[in-house]
């Protein structure tokens, strides 16, 4: 029988920090000082902003002196929260080594307490009221928040929040410890964001960065100047070309799950990692310029990729008879090589060996990008490509810790570049570098974009129409511009991906087609009060039966009877709905501005008209292709038959008019110009899409109280739902009535419907 015994054993995830007598064994940079006289300043009230600080700027740091020396040294409290053990514990120990004397003059000690999943860390039921300073991961406050709040942050007068990597708050986890904190007892709430990933970028990406840090950036440092003064490394870019082909092989749905993953799809990621020329190219790059790449780290494609690259560099290094180390740091897998396990001890001993120097390379699928600090890292192998603005972010920000920071002078950024021919929008990692990632798109390049989209989507119809074997008749027969979208709405889910530990952004888009367009707006508007009826409270997900309920009410109350080719997919609409539970915000739209740039009936017109054939029309339709300044490449997803074949099908609609019941008119007519205004709703949408948008929403907001409800102009019912009103002419355009804001208002159905029944009944009655 096992006696109780009075037993205990040191835990490092809780304890008592003992302030060392003394200054801090190294300064802060002049950009980190400045940091702190910004925060400084904010601090004298409450506030949520950011501090935006490149990798390798020293982020972590600064805010660690600054808190050290504003709340912990006057005996506030702070909660430091992030998303990764790795970000936990690096948190810590900046904390442990900034605990001196200099920063912290009126405390001997203080407490501290980190709460994560992990065995390592402490559990939310042990909080105490004692804590100065909790550092914990935002799921396990998540499921202990009562203990967070009536153990700790109720008893507070004053608390700082610190969220790490601040590009992640906007999933409704992180807002929901945001918000029960301010709503806590503390009288004075104050929250830091930390981010390296450029301000503009997230706001795009995200939408919701804003909304949580009203305050905006505090302070920012670009990635440039602190190149120039050494603090970061100077980057040099290499891009080597592999031999490897991928584009035969890209399908329209490989392009789409690239498009919203970052995720290279299974069968072609395959063909990349098990290709042996493009393995031993990579491998044999580093051998042939060791002297120079020096400690490297290799982010490659998926974990099958990974082993055989560490397998081939300790192969190759074997062979060479040199003193050489390829080491694999993934998440937990066992290694096919070795048949041993790869947990996160063993990804902490490598990394360690690493630093110490007794390895020479670092194999990795994404784990490396957060958190990490590798300042003898001379080089990056970038042998996956990404669409993330954020991810290449933080990949090539491995190697970029400067002479001054203890790192290298100068960084090499390798990029392996397989042929896709231009099918994706693959990040440039030095043209990210020059713009320092905040992209100021121009209306060009955004609608590039909005139609490299759209290819994605029509490609799968122009393959189609290629097949003879197969009837697209109706599918001609429509306008070549009514099957261009009026834009796209485009937004981001939170998911659990297949190679990351964390949530990682699965990218969505809609088109919107103007046979749906009024359907569409109304969901997406109504979407507050459609929520309504559930009671899904603080969780990110709907449960598979409510998605089904929910999107079954969507379909038909606003949906229904769309039958036609540009009409509507089941998955748009539950995405939509995913989205809004997890964000509680409406999809950003982008309208496709240059949308009449797409009209190929308008080019066949032209061949027919100006009689074009032979080498005329041959040179003409070339001239149109080459030209970088259309859309024309791109829509066609670079496939230059897809491009003749649909203008040989709108030529044809202009030969045989009675085929398509179409009648192709040949005469030329200058037209009026007249105020948009003078048009119905209905051309104005036609002839400028975002516009029509803006001026209904105009038009709603003006009838929409602060509680959300719509009021209807003349019967004063209230509804949230836009599906229950229209807009009216208050004085009716047969009368010289405009389509402007102070003569529309929002009718009912009902009311609309018994005006317009009044205003006929007085037309006939005149007659």
């Amino acid at each position: 029988m096992i006696i109780a015994e009075n037993r205990t054993v040191e835990l490092g995830s809780a304890g008592t920090i003992q302030v060392k007598s003394g200054s801090l064994p190294k300064s802060l940079y002049q950009h980190q000082n400045t940091a702190i006289q910004k925060l400084n300043i904010i601090n004298r009230s409450p506030f949520k902003g950011l501090l935006v600080l490149p990798t390798g700027g020293g982020k972590t740091l600064t805010a660690v002196h600054w808190l050290l020396q504003n709340f912990i040294n006057k005996h506030k409290k702070v909660l430091w929260i992030a998303h990764r053990h790795e970000l936990l514990n690096q948190a810590f120990n900046t904390i442990v080594d900034s605990s001196y004397s200099e920063l912290l003059s009126d405390r001997t000690n203080f407490r501290y307490r980190i709460i994560s999943g992990s065995n390592e860390h402490d559990i939310p039921v042990n909080i105490q009221a004692t804590d100065d300073i909790i550092i914990a991961s935002k799921d396990s406050l998540n499921s202990g928040m009562d203990y967070l709040l009536n153990k700790w942050a109720n008893n507070l007068d004053e608390v700082l929040l610190v969220v790490d990597e601040a590009h992640h708050a906007t999933a409704k986890t992180y807002r929901k410890v945001i918000h029960a904190l301010e709503e806590s007892k503390p009288r004075t709430f104050k929250m830091l964001g930390l981010t390296a990933t450029p301000f503009r970028t997230a706001i795009d990406e995200g939408g919701l960065l804003k909304q949580i840090f009203p305050d905006d950036i505090i302070f920012k440092e670009d990635l440039r100047s602190l190149i120039t003064i050494g603090i970061l490394a100077d980057p040099i870019f290499e891009e080597l070309p592999t031999k490897l082909e991928i584009y035969n092989d890209l399908l329209p749905k490989h392009i789409k799950a690239i498009q919203a993953f970052d995720n290279i799809p299974e069968d072609i990621a395959i063909r990349i990692a098990t290709s042996c020329e493009r393995n031993n190219q990579i491998v044999d790059q580093y051998f042939n310029n060791i002297e120079k790449y020096k400690q490297l780290i290799v982010f490659a494609i998926n974990k099958v990729h990974a082993s055989a690259l560490n397998g081939l560099f300790n192969e190759k290094g074997e062979a060479r008879g040199i003193n050489f180390k390829s080491q694999l740091v993934l998440a937990d897998i066992t290694d096919a090589a070795t048949g041993v396990k790869i947990s996160g001890k063993t990804n902490a001993l490598a990394i360690q060996e690493f630093r110490n120097g007794q390895t020479n390379v670092l194999v990795n699928v994404n784990i490396l990008t957060e958190g990490v600090d590798l300042p003898n890292l001379q080089t990056v192998f970038l042998t996956r490509p990404t669409t993330s603005t954020i991810f290449m972010t933080q990949m090539i920000g491995r190697a970029l810790r400067g002479e001054k920071a203890g790192g290298t002078k100068e960084a090499f950024i390798v990029s392996f570049i397989d042929d896709w021919k231009n099918k994706i929008n693959w990040v440039n990692p030095e043209k990210l570098i020059e713009s320092e990632g905040t992209f100021s798109e121009t209306t060009k390049e955004r609608d590039t974009s909005i139609v490299r989209l759209i290819s994605i989507e029509e490609m799968e119809k122009f393959a189609v129409m290629m097949d003879t074997t197969i009837d697209t008749f109706a599918l001609e027969k429509l306008d070549f511009l009514k099957r261009m979208p009026l834009g796209i709405y485009k937004f981001s889910i939170l998911e659990h991906l297949e190679l990351q530990e964390d949530l990682g952004n699965k990218n969505y888009e809609v088109l919107l087609y103007d046979d749906t367009e009024q359907a569409y707006e109304d969901f997406i508007n109504d979407l507050s009060s459609l929520f309504e009826s559930l009671t899904i409270g603080d969780r990110e997900e709907l449960n598979s039966q409510e998605l089904e309920a929910l999107f079954t009410k969507v379909k038909i109350e606003y949906f229904a009877n769309f039958h036609s080719l540009t009409g509507y997919r089941d998955e748009d609409i539950k995405n939509i709905l995913r989205y809004y539970a997890q964000n509680e915000k409406k999809p950003d739209f982008l309208a496709f501005k240059n949308r009449k740039d797409c009209d190929l009936a308008k080019v066949a017109s032209h061949i027919y008209d100006k009689g074009l054939g032979g080498v005329a029309r041959t040179e003409y339709v070339n001239s149109l292709w080459e030209n970088r300044q259309n859309f024309w490449q791109v829509l066609f997803g670079y496939e230059k038959r897809y491009f003749k074949q649909q203008l040989d099908i709108e030529i044809y609609k202009i030969e045989e008019p009675e085929k398509y019941e179409q009648t192709h008119i040949k005469a030329s007519v200058e037209h009026d110009r007249v105020d948009i205004h003078s048009l119905p709703l209905s051309e104005i949408k036609e002839r400028d899409f975002d516009y029509y948008r803006k001026l209904k929403d105009s038009i709603y907001a003006k009838h929409t109280d602060t509680n959300g409800d719509i009021t209807c102009a003349i019967s004063g019912v209230k509804s949230k739902r836009r599906l229950d009103f229209q807009i009216d002419h208050i004085k009716p355009m047969a009368k010289g009535g405009l389509s402007t804001i102070d003569n529309l208002q929002v009718l009912s159905r009902k009311a609309h419907t018994e005006k317009t029944r009044q205003q006929n009944l007085a037309r006939n009655s005149v007659a």
